[in-house]
């Protein structure tokens, strides 16, 4: 089968205007390849940089003009961010209205939260993979090749069957992810997401153009009550061998000659052992690069021993994980598990390290917060003094118990969280919009506190954007 994958443009909400590589679809083009189809890949992101006054129009423009020439027998729309499905939506019926013979499956992030709304609401959309879907994908599209239409049995997959919206719930994931194929790095044009870097932490003074993101493991076995990652990449983690990573790397690093990396996984510290020998592989092949973990590490995983091997190897940027300030809420309610004498040894530790920016998540407005706890988190930051903090307005999302708690006792703003689905900002304009109320404080106590912390220079200020 030719399938054309779609990855929807930047939403016009997301503060970030930063891209990278569509690393989800192209791991599903790898798996399809693998299976003898033929995969085609748009992404729509790469021209987010030009010159028109009416986007939608333009990136409905590319898109149609992409089905006319490929002519595929299925297209399927990766959606990572949450502000993407406002897009996708509109796209599936455009392409629903002109060729209605082309049937449309959607993956990612946010229909694995909402697969059964998306398929009673959406009828332009066909099908659901949930969660991690390399072989999800190729079983499905196996079964349809065949014109066989019993999806009953394929694990972690929603659709509608006569009246009724089945839903499969995901329960199986891949256990040796060293299995899993390369990206399919050739269905891209890398230069596409070549952007201006000048401006970029370069202590070594390569050549970047981009950051390519890797993953080196799957999930987080951590349970803190406000993420629902694990809903997306299963319950256990799953890590690639050292040297499986650094084979990649090295690859990207002799085809295309590229220096640069985002490690993307939900906790890649959480093995020592492994973290340290896949940068002793880095150094020991002479691959000159420098890499980031945007992603956030985890505290609790790291030592000097760890980070001596990180830093080493190339990070030049970091977040940290910390969330909040007061140790009843972190660790008791959050459930972080992290000593507040652990964050200030690491705190320490890595102010050692001269060519290493150093940022920090925190997250304000837990129904739990009073003004004490939100004082101690400004306390924390204030004495921590790292090179950026980003706050962020709790965001309570389905599947999470802070959801459920927030929906029982009636704390969400929104009065219709069922009808979360259809947000094109729920998940990308956090920064300005309060999503629920804390129990002893007002939605102004909030908005003080946010503008008292952006008085600290390290505090991230984000563009003034919706307010609730």
């Amino acid at each position: 089968m030719r399938i054309l994958l779609v990855n929807p443009p930047i939403p016009k909400t997301y503060y970030n205007s930063e891209f990278c590589l569509p690393l989800s679809l192209l791991y599903l083009a790898a798996a399809l390849r693998d299976n003898g189809d033929d995969p085609r890949i748009l992404d729509l992101k790469i021209y987010s940089n030009q010159n028109v006054s009416d986007f939608e129009a333009f990136y409905s423009q590319k898109l149609m003009e992409s089905v006319s020439s490929i002519n595929p027998d299925m297209i399927g729309f990766g959606c990572l961010y949450s502000g993407q499905f406002h897009d996708i939506v509109n796209y599936s019926k455009l392409i629903t209205t002109k060729y209605p013979d082309i049937p449309i499956i959607l993956g990612g992030i946010h229909p694995t939260i909402y697969p059964k709304e998306i398929l009673a609401n959406c009828p332009s959309i066909d099908w659901i993979v949930i969660a991690e879907g390399e072989e999800t994908l190729v079983k499905f599209v196996n079964k349809y090749k065949n014109k066989d239409f019993n999806f009953d049995d394929i694990d972690g997959f929603a659709y509608r069957k006569e009246a009724d919206i089945i839903v499969n719930p995901k329960t199986y994931y891949i256990k040796d992810i060293d299995k899993i194929s390369m990206p399919a790095y050739d269905l891209i044009n890398l230069k596409d997401y070549y952007v201006d870097t000048s401006g970029w932490f370069n202590p070594k003074n390569l050549s970047i153009n981009t950051s390519i993101p890797i993953i080196t493991s799957r999930s987080c076995p951590n349970r803190c009550n406000f993420c629902c990652m694990y809903h997306v990449m299963g319950p256990a983690w799953r890590a690639r061998s050292p040297e499986n990573v650094v084979n990649e790397i090295e690859f990207l690093y002799d085809k295309y000659d590229h220096r640069h990396y985002s490690f993307m996984d939900d906790n890649i510290t959480l093995d020592k052992k492994r973290a340290i020998k896949i940068c002793d592989l880095i150094l020991k092949r002479n691959l000159d690069i420098q890499f980031e973990t945007p992603n956030g590490l985890s505290i609790n995983t790291l030592s000097a021993e760890v980070l001596d091997a990180l830093v080493s190897a190339g990070m030049v940027r970091t977040n940290l994980a910390i969330e909040s300030g007061c140790d009843f809420i972190r660790n008791k309610i959050m459930r972080k598990n992290l000593p507040r004498e652990k964050i200030l040894e690491v705190a320490k530790l890595i102010k050692r390290y001269k060519n290493l920016k150093v940022s920090a998540f925190f997250i304000m407005g837990m129904p739990e917060d009073t003004e004490d706890t939100l004082r101690e988190t400004y306390d924390l930051i204030q004495q921590l003094n790292f090179d950026r903090v980003y706050l962020m307005n709790i965001v309570p999302f389905p599947g999470t118990e802070v959801f459920e708690q927030a929906k029982k006792d009636n704390l969400l703003i929104d009065s219709c969280p069922e009808k979360s689905y259809l947000s094109d900002d729920m998940y990308l304009t956090n920064y300005n919009k309060l999503f629920l109320k804390p129990y002893k404080l007002q939605l102004q106590d909030l908005r003080n506190f946010r503008s008292l912390c952006e008085k600290l220079p390290c505090v991230k200020k984000m563009p003034s954007k919706q307010a609730a």
